[in-house]
């Protein structure tokens, strides 16, 4: 999941820089519509990375919880000082 997640940070970050180009295109003339799509590209992307970061992190929460009450019903003393 962290692979994904920083592969879609890299795809976002690019798409954003052609995205930004695209729009200082617009500037002397370019295509509004082509900066359009790249920006909306880059905008999906991240939102993407963001959603599968969230998961992975409700997820990583979960088996943190499930580990503190496995070592409590053990006896096994869990991050305390």
């Amino acid at each position: 999941m962290t692979r994904v997640t920083i592969g879609l940070c890299l795809v976002s970050l690019v798409l954003l820089f052609i995205a930004y180009a695209k729009g200082v295109g617009v500037i002397h003339g370019g295509s509004v519509l082509s900066h359009m799509y790249w920006a909306t590209g880059a905008l999906t992307f991240a939102a993407l990375a963001i959603f599968i970061a969230v998961a992975h992190l409700a997820r990583a929460e979960r088996m943190i919880r499930e580990l503190r009450a496995l070592c409590a019903r053990n006896g096994i003393p869990y991050g305390e000082d």
